[in-house]
């Protein structure tokens, strides 16, 4: 019943908490830091205390698993050594022993779902063993090593704030890092099918070989329970989680990261010092505002008509106006707020804008000729006051601008193409009506010529020849 109720508060204070475009509202959460990211675009829908230094405890884990998924083969055999020894007080799981014949796969089942630090050890030996070629190398040198290829993978994945100094996530004033470093960290890990295939197992039951035979091994048996208590059907589970990875030790109470997907958005979301409940209810809380506020929504469509504008003496016979559309689409992460508050502005280049003032001036008027698809200015679009997309604006079709020659060119083409058509019927009656007007007044004039030619003349009588 308590936690109906704590279910039904929360789902009411995300829908009417006041949300600020790229921005966020108040959660009630435990933690003492915390993040909320979208995994492919990286974008913060929700932060606190995201940037302080903070202890990652076991959650270090999913750096580790990054390194050895892109060193080993998974399907390697290891024989695991007296690296397990020397565990300290409250770190020790006792899952393996010394001679054991295991996977690579297997130890990160251990590592990941049971949160083994002896499999951390056997797998970050291994990992330096391949990469420095030294087979002999003892755990205690491997370690410095290994620590060094963290922070180097933790400053490419952007953790900048971060430092690691153990495999596993043993407290060390020296293994700290934030909530945004442990955010991107966990991108990263979500990035890799192979690793999300492991931390979403509810349990784990198989022998150290995964079922493979192997002649002498020494096998063992194995059956591992995900700590990750928000995994679907688990105490505290969430239909939309896919993996995460637990910690906790004193100095970093009960920490917790943990990835999700609904409906095309991924979250990964980051909760660090919480308490042992809570950090779920914190998950909970946060993945629940990612899935609720934020989608993925259209806001531009590549050809979208954008404007029709007037255009400035075009050529006889062409419109006298051109569609504007925009030359790419854009697809953003938005908040409903900050889509329902999207302003769009195209601004025209002053190549081709025509300036009109008094009643003129809130048409837009570019001067022919124009070719098509030429880009004639910039759309932006804003929520907020900040630029989400911006791109060029083209001219849907060609428009040529009005000459003499392109006039001469129009009245030809126009007689031409309707001389022989049943449209040019009237004129050729016309036409012919007036030859034939022309030729009978013609005739006329010329029989009357003939006819006072004839009433003048008169005979006369033939000249006598003279006799010689």
């Amino acid at each position: 019943m308590r936690k109906n109720i704590f279910i039904c508060f929360l789902l009411v204070t995300i829908l009417v908490s006041p949300l600020n475009v790229r921005g966020q509202t108040e959660l009630p959460l435990q933690a003492s830091a915390a993040i909320l990211v979208e995994q492919t675009t990286g974008r913060v829908l929700y932060s606190h205390n995201a940037h302080t230094r903070m202890y990652p405890a076991s959650t270090t884990k999913l750096l580790t698993a990054l390194l050895v998924e892109q060193h080993l083969d998974l399907d390697e055999i290891v024989v695991i050594g007296q690296e397990i020894r020397g565990m300290p007080a409250g770190f020790a799981t006792n899952l393996h022993t010394e001679g054991e014949t295991i996977t690579v796969g297997v130890l990160l089942k251990a590592f990941l779902i049971r949160s083994s630090n002896e499999a951390g050890r056997v797998l970050a030996l291994e990992v330096v063993r391949t990469v420095d070629g030294r087979r002999n190398i003892s755990y205690t040198e491997a370690k410095t090593i290994f620590s060094q290829l963290m922070n180097d993978k933790a400053r490419s994945l952007g953790a900048e704030n971060s430092n690691f100094n153990n495999p596993y996530g043993l407290h060390s004033e020296s293994h700290f890092t934030t909530a945004y470093d442990m955010a991107r960290i966990g991108r990263a890990f979500m990035d890799v099918p192979v690793l999300m295939e492991i931390a979403a197992m509810r349990e784990f039951i198989g022998d150290s070989l995964g079922g493979r035979y192997h002649p002498e091994a020494n096998v063992r048996q194995y059956t591992l329970v995900n700590t990750n208590l928000m995994l679907p059907g688990a105490t505290f589970g969430h239909p939309y989680i896919l993996g995460g990875r637990t910690g906790f030790t004193t100095p970093a109470g009960h920490c917790f990261v943990g990835m999700a997907y609904h409906d095309g958005l991924a979250l990964v979301s980051v909760v660090l010092y919480s308490t042992e409940t809570e950090r779920w209810q914190d998950t909970r809380v946060l993945i629940d505002y990612g899935f609720i506020n934020f989608d993925f929504r259209e806001i531009a469509a590549e050809s979208q008509l954008l404007d029709t504008v007037t255009i400035e003496n075009p050529r006889l016979g062409d419109l006298d106006t051109l569609d504007i559309i925009l030359s790419e689409g854009h697809i953003a992460l938005l908040s409903r707020a900050e889509y329902a508050g999207i302003i769009r502005e195209i601004t025209f280049d002053p190549l081709y804008e025509v300036e009109y003032d008094g009643e003129y001036a809130e048409y837009t008027v570019l001067r022919a000729p124009i070719e098509g698809g030429a880009v004639v200015g910039t759309v932006v679009y804003r929520t907020g006051g900040e630029i989400i997309f911006s791109a060029p604006v083209i001219a849907a079709t060609q428009v040529q601008e009005r000459t003499f020659d392109s006039d001469m060119d129009y009245y030809i083409d126009l007689i031409l193409s309707n001389i022989f058509t049943i449209r040019a019927l009237p004129y050729w009656f016309g036409v012919f009506g007036t030859l034939f007007g022309i030729v009978g007044i013609s005739m006329a004039i010329s029989a009357s010529r003939r006819a006072r030619r004839a009433n003048h003349w008169q005979p006369q009588e033939p000249r006598r020849r003279r006799r010689l």
